[in-house]
């Protein structure tokens, strides 16, 4: 009589193979390692294309942490799904049905690993190049706040369709639970193994705009020590950015305040001097190149009206000068030959094209006229006769 099998059998090393199975973890592990470091790696070349044309995306410490768990995490359940699929393509059938189902289950994994591994690559590749590396992108897509669940059901989702269709086949609780501790244990070594830290790229980007970032400490800690102004670290932090939303509207608040027929607080005026210093773009040039409207900075007939809100020695008074000084420095910013561009910092390469490219003419025609109505003035002789001659734009 012929004996039929009809309950399925558990999964065991016999019934897999003994040598097929040390081959699918082999695979599996040799699998999960790579597909963590090519994460992590192009993690770190995407960031790389975001400094090149805006403000380079630097995650905070929970948000790296986050993201390194989510790669090893989902790079251990992919490995599993290459065991899994070695496993089952095994040629032993108990069940007249075994050959369909496990053709199911081989069919299936390999679908979800090349699925997933399509959409991280895709939205991986398009997000940095599209989004983040947009000028003006500023954190408006906050993944790790706003969609820190999808991340956390992707590897639970690869997981779960991976066992779905060998249960078909095989009886497995226990090795589903064995193979989910497993994963756990393998994605935290992954995360101590194969991480990028993420400093190295971070510090080769804050080493291209170093004296920027100096020249802001400097000023703000002198700005403390000298009159007690405490700036917050939201301020200074944007500040030291260069193309994002906040970074521009911080610089058209601060020259619509300059504008307005009321005296400007001494914090804004450091800041108006430091901006300037270190030529940050205000946005888009959306007039003719010699409209004075393109200049993103307080006018000069601006900051002539707010001297006269002031004592001739007052602060306020000294540090409306200083903002003088580095408009005119500005202005005659020499030209840097491209033969020599490698013997410049990158705050004066961008200064000097600035100054040759971005300064309206009308705005240098001004700041002569205020200069020479400052030099005319006695009681500021003190301080105007530092103020430099302004060349013209040759």
């Amino acid at each position: 009589m012929t004996n039929i099998h009809f309950r399925k059998e558990k999964i065991s090393i016999k019934n897999i193979g003994r040598q097929r199975f040390w081959i699918g973890v082999v695979a599996g592990l040799i699998s999960a390692i790579s597909i963590s470091l090519f994460f992590n790696h192009s993690r770190e070349v995407l960031r790389l294309f975001t400094g090149m044309s805006t403000d380079l995306l630097i995650l905070k410490e929970n948000e790296l942490l986050f993201f390194n768990y989510f790669f090893s995490l989902l790079s251990s359940v992919l490995g599993l799904s290459i065991t899994i699929w070695l496993w089952l393509q095994n040629k032993k059938h108990n069940r007249k049905k075994d050959r369909i189902y496990k053709q199911l289950s081989v069919t299936n994994t390999i679908l979800i690993f090349w699925f997933i591994l399509m959409i991280i690559s895709r939205f991986g590749s398009i997000l940095p190049i599209v989004l983040f590396g947009t000028p003006g992108y500023d954190n408006h897509l906050n993944l790790y706040e706003e969609y820190w669940i999808l991340f956390v059901l992707i590897p639970i989702v690869v997981f779960t369709q991976s066992w779905f269709a060998v249960r078909l086949v095989y009886q497995a609780g226990r090795w589903i639970f064995l193979s989910f501790l497993f994963c756990i244990l393998t994605a935290f070594t992954l995360q101590l193994t194969t991480t990028v830290n993420q400093e190295k790229l971070n510090s080769a980007y804050h080493q291209r705009y170093e004296r920027d970032y100096n020249y802001i400490d400097q000023e703000i800690r002198i700005a403390k020590e000298k009159y007690g102004i405490d700036y917050n670290e939201q301020t200074v932090e944007i500040l030291k950015k260069r193309f994002t939303e906040s970074s521009v509207k911080q610089i058209e608040s601060i020259k619509n305040v300059f504008s307005a027929n009321k005296p400007v607080t001494l914090d804004t005026i450091i800041l108006q001097k430091i901006i300037i210093r270190n030529y940050k773009e205000g946005g888009w040039y959306y007039y003719r190149r010699n409209s004075i409207e393109n200049w993103r900075y307080a006018l000069p007939i601006d900051i002539l009206k707010q001297l006269s809100f002031f004592e001739q020695n007052s602060k306020e008074t000294k540090e409306l000068f200083e903002v003088l000084k580095e408009m005119i420095d500005l202005v005659n910013t020499p030209e840097i030959h491209w033969e020599a561009y490698q013997n410049f910092t990158e705050t004066e390469r961008r200064r000097s094209l600035g100054a040759r490219y971005n300064i309206p003419a009308p705005l240098i025609e001004q700041l002569k006229e205020v200069r020479t109505r400052l030099l005319k003035e006695e009681r500021y002789s003190n301080s105007s006769k530092d103020l430099k001659s302004v060349k013209d734009r040759e």
